[in-house]
C-alpha cells in the first residue's frame, strides 16, 4: 500500500462533493479574529476538507497529523462536528455521521464508529452503502479486539495473543490497500508488542525466559519494521538488555570475584547496539533519547570496570 496514496474512503470525497453542492452556508462573523489561521471552521466544508486533507495518512506507518493548534486532527474533527451541530442543528446528518464514524474508526473505538456508521446506513442516503461496508469490516474488528485471554496459564495466554495475532494478520491481508489494512497493522503491532511485555514480565516463571524475551522483541521488531513505534521498539529492546546488565552487577557484586565483566559487557554491549541504530537514524523522534541512553550506558560501563578491577 502506498504510504501517502488516497486512504480515506471514495466515500467521503463523495461527502465533501455533497457539501459543495449544497452549498453549505458559513456562519457569519463580522469581526475576523486576530489571527485567522487558528479559528476554528466555520462550516461543515471546511471541517470535511481539512480532515481529508489532515486524516488521510497511514496511520500504522505515520503518526496521526496536528491541526494548527497542536490537536490530533481526529480528535479536533469529533469537536468540531459537535460544535456545528450545536450551531447548526442536526442538517447534513448523513456527511457527520459518517466523517464522525471514520475518525473514531481511525481512533480504535470501533463501538462508537459503527454506531455512526450505523446510523448514516439506517438513512439510506448516498454513504449507505459505504457505511455499511465499514459496518461489516468493523464488527470484525471489534470481535477479535474483544476477545478474552486465558489468565490462568502463561503459555495459554501466550499462544490466544498469537492466534489474535493470526486473526489481525488474515485482515491484513483481506483490506489490503484500504484504510482498514493499515488499522488491522496496528492492532497486529499492538498485540505483539503486549506479548513482549508479559515474556518479559513473567521471564523468571518460564523455561529460557531471558531468550524467549530477546526472540519476542526480535520477532516484533521483523514484523514491524515499517511502523511509526519501530524505532521505540528498539529502544525498549535496548532498555531490556540495559537492565540484564544492571541485573548481573547487582547479584554479582563488581568488587568480588564471581563478577565477570566480559559477561556484563555483553548485555552492555548488545544496549548499545541497539541504542546506536536509533541515534543514527537523523529525523527520528527517538534519536535525542537514544543518545542519552548511550551516554548513560558509556558511564555505567566505565563504572563497573573500575570498580570490577
Amino acid at each position: 500500500m502506498n504510504s501517502r496514496d488516497t486512504t480515506w474512503t471514495a466515500a467521503a470525497g463523495f461527502a465533501l462533493v455533497l457539501l459543495l453542492a449544497a452549498g453549505c452556508a458559513r456562519t457569519s462573523t463580522p469581526t475576523p479574529a486576530p489571527e485567522p489561521r487558528y479559528a476554528q471552521p466555520a462550516n461543515l466544508v471546511e471541517i470535511v476538507s481539512e480532515f481529508q486533507r489532515l486524516g488521510r495518512d497511514d496511520v500504522y506507518r505515520f503518526d496521526v497529523p496536528k491541526d494548527v493548534t497542536g490537536t490530533s486532527i481526529l480528535k479536533a474533527t469529533l469537536l468540531r462536528l459537535e460544535d456545528f451541530e450545536r450551531k447548526h442543528g442536526n442538517g447534513y446528518r448523513d456527511i457527520v455521521g459518517f466523517t464522525r464514524a471514520t475518525a473514531y474508526e481511525r481512533l480504535r473505538d470501533y463501538r462508537r464508529a459503527l454506531r455512526y456508521y450505523r446510523g448514516v446506513a439506517r438513512a439510506g442516503g448516498e454513504l449507505a452503502e459505504q457505511a455499511r461496508r465499514h459496518i461489516d469490516a468493523l464488527e470484525t474488528f471489534q470481535r477479535i479486539a474483544a476477545t478474552t485471554l486465558p489468565a490462568d496459564d502463561a503459555s495459554e495466554y501466550i499462544k490466544a495473543l498469537d492466534e489474535r495475532v493470526r486473526a489481525w494478520n488474515a485482515l491484513i491481508e483481506r483490506h489490503a490497500g484500504t484504510p482498514l489494512e493499515s488499522l488491522a497493522r496496528v492492532e497486529a503491532e499492538r498485540v505483539d508488542r503486549a506479548k513482549v511485555a508479559f515474556v518479559e514480565l513473567n521471564r523468571r516463571g518460564l523455561n529460557d525466559g531471558d531468550e524467549l524475551v530477546a526472540v519476542a522483541y526480535s520477532e516484533l521488531l521483523s514484523r514491524h519494521r515499517e511502523s511509526k513505534k519501530y524505532h521505540r521498539h528498539v529502544l525498549d529492546f535496548g532498555d531490556y538488555y540495559t537492565s540484564l546488565a544492571r541485573e548481573y552487577a547487582m547479584l554479582n557484586e563488581p568488587e568480588g570475584l564471581a563478577f565477570n565483566i566480559k559477561t556484563f559487557e555483553s548485555f552492555a554491549q548488545s544496549a548499545m547496539k541497539l541504542y546506536t541504530e536509533v541515534a543514527q537514524q537523523d529525523g527520528a523522534p527517538e534519536k535525542l533519547e537514544a543518545n542519552g541512553k548511550i551516554e548513560g550506558l558509556k558511564g555505567m560501563m566505565e563504572q563497573m570496570r573500575r570498580r570490577s578491577r
